[in-house]
């Protein structure tokens, strides 16, 4: 789990990123509270995430979720998503 909230030595603006990556199963996740985007999936194909969990305060400017950018064959299932800027969601 990642809690940014209580680790302020951490300066991360994203908590995961997926970079040019293929074959990657992300469960179990949690994140919190990350500065804008909390898991990034760029360039990367064939990516499998679920029972994630991805959460910050209701008053959080312009923190996304999951940011999918030029990827192929990704599937997010099973996850929920709330956060700041994003309306809360079920995948």
């Amino acid at each position: 789990m990642f809690d940014f909230a209580y680790k302020k030595v951490f300066t991360f603006i994203q908590a995961l990123t997926i970079y040019s990556s293929s074959n990657v199963y992300v469960r179990g996740l949690t994140i919190r509270n990350s500065q804008q985007m909390h898991l990034i999936i760029q360039r990367s194909t064939t990516v499998r995430i679920s029972r994630v969990m991805v959460t910050s305060p209701g008053d959080s400017p312009n923190t996304d979720g999951i940011h999918i950018t030029a990827s192929t064959d990704v599937v997010v299932q099973d996850s929920k998503i709330s956060t700041g800027s994003s309306p809360k969601t079920s995948i």
